[in-house]
């Protein structure tokens, strides 16, 4: 007649089975969410690999490690088992290891208990972050080794997350083939003990050497990169900002007699007329250089900053958000002497009329907008609502320039700002609304939030 606990564990084994698949799907999406949410954060190249433990080796596990499996049910074994789904982040180099977990505190800042953190936009997901990492293991080695859990309706399914190296990995597999499934070592003996020491102590000196290897190579390898994708490109665009910034700061304080700080509006109105200029070949950014030498040297002659500027027609616009910053445009272009200058210098440098080139310039902002990551992955289930609340958060946007008067949020920084703010506040309506809440009930709280963010 069979042990008790084997029958039991036969229990354990055949809810498990039944599990698995569900396990897989939970590992699934872990994964895909780091792959989504969390790698792109990352200055180094990470990503997520899992594996769902095998019938036998939890069979094992319970059998070595002298489960007190017959005092609790099927459920409450395969609950107390941490490590069912297992979940790796691997980095290249020791180094980044580290800086691995330094990135999940930083974006999993979130918690109820102290114990657990989670994102605001994927609660779902919890990582035990309040112990000390790395830990220290049985054989002295140091691993980063978290505890989590998914919640899904009711139920919490454990998983273990590892940040290992590609060294790391290696030794681990060297250690779990090797020795752990090899009966004939025994680690007790002093010899194999140091030996392995020194095995691994000679694998961290080559993950080193390895290190400072790829940060030349890959240093000067992205230097080139950059120079030969974006130098061409963003030495040029400096040199003329610099120059228009020059050009026209003559100009302020020869008509005003005291000097201004306008360069971040000089950087903006060049990325512009760059960009409105689609150059790819050299010989563009000859053009272009020659027209705005042809355009800056007129400029000398004609511009006057203290003289009104004019619009023959209407402004016309195609939403609303465009639309307001025309209106914000109007209203401060010959009141504010900031915008006033702004539209100046953009004016002097464009062909077209004063109507025309303010309308392609609001068209220009609101795509450059509407490019947030955020926006493009905004996806529920009812489009008219998500057009509807993409477009109060681009109208907030527009009341925020209007009411702040600030033409700061014109310039590079003032995108950025608006794009940070984005992908905080598009996360958390998404996931408000996909569990059941009403935009009409949680607008007001988010756009608090969100104009709280917009400020710069």
């Amino acid at each position: 007649m069979e042990l008790g606990i084997f029958n039991h564990i036969g229990e354990v084994l055949d809810l498990y089975n039944t599990k698995k698949d569900s396990y897989k799907l939970i590992a699934e999406e872990i994964r895909d969410y780091f792959d989504k949410y969390i790698f792109p954060e990352s200055e180094y190249e990470l990503q997520m690999i899992y594996r769902i433990k095998s019938a036998s080796s939890i069979r094992e596990k319970l059998i070595r490690n002298n489960y007190d499996v017959i005092s609790m049910d099927a459920e409450g074994v395969l609950a107390s088992l941490r490590d069912v789904i297992g979940l790796r982040i691997e980095c290249k180099f020791i180094e980044e290891e580290k800086y691995a977990y330094d990135l999940l505190k930083a974006m999993f800042d979130q918690t109820e208990d102290s114990i657990f953190y989670y994102m605001p936009q994927m609660p779902r997901i919890r990582l035990k972050l309040s112990e000390k990492q790395p830990q220290t293991q049985k054989n002295g080695f140091e691993i980063y080794k978290i505890d989590g859990y998914f919640m899904m309706g009711k139920e919490t399914v454990n998983f273990e997350l590892q940040i290992k190296s590609l060294v790391n990995s290696f030794w681990s597999e060297i250690e779990h083939r090797v020795v752990y499934k090899n009966r004939d070592f025994q680690l007790s003996d002093t010899f194999v003990s140091d030996l392995f020491k020194s095995i691994k102590e000679n694998l961290n000196t080559l993950d080193s050497q390895l290190y400072l290897l790829y940060n030349r190579f890959h240093d000067d390898d992205e230097n080139e990169k950059s120079i030969n994708s974006q130098k061409k490109e963003r030495s040029i665009e400096i040199f003329i900002a610099n120059m228009v910034y020059e050009t026209f700061d003559d100009l302020v304080i020869d008509q005003l007699g005291f000097p201004l700080d306008f360069k971040a509006s000089c950087d903006a109105i060049v990325r512009y007329l760059m960009q409105r200029a689609d150059i790819d070949e050299l010989e563009d950014y000859g053009r272009i250089m020659m027209h705005f030498f042809n355009l800056l040297d007129e400029a000398q002659q004609k511009l006057q900053l203290t003289e009104e500027i004019k619009f023959g027609r209407k402004l016309r616009f195609s939403d609303s958000f465009t639309e307001k910053v025309g209106d914000t445009i109007t209203s401060y272009i010959n009141t504010n002497f900031r915008w006033h200058l702004y539209f100046s210098i953009l004016f002097s440098m464009e062909s077209q009329t004063n109507e025309i080139s303010t309308e392609n310039f609001v068209q220009y902002y609101r795509n450059l907008i509407l490019s947030n990551r955020m926006i493009k992955s905004f996806k529920i289930d009812d489009e008219s609502l998500q057009r509807e609340i993409i477009d109060v958060l681009m109208n907030e946007v527009a009341n925020k320039i209007y009411d702040s008067q600030k033409i700061e949020y014109l310039t590079v920084d003032g995108v950025v700002a608006v794009h940070k703010a984005l992908n905080f506040i598009i996360p958390l309506i998404q996931y408000e609304i996909s569990h059941g809440e009403q935009w009409d009930s949680i607008k007001d709280k988010y756009i608090d939030k969100y104009l709280f963010l917009l400020t710069i």
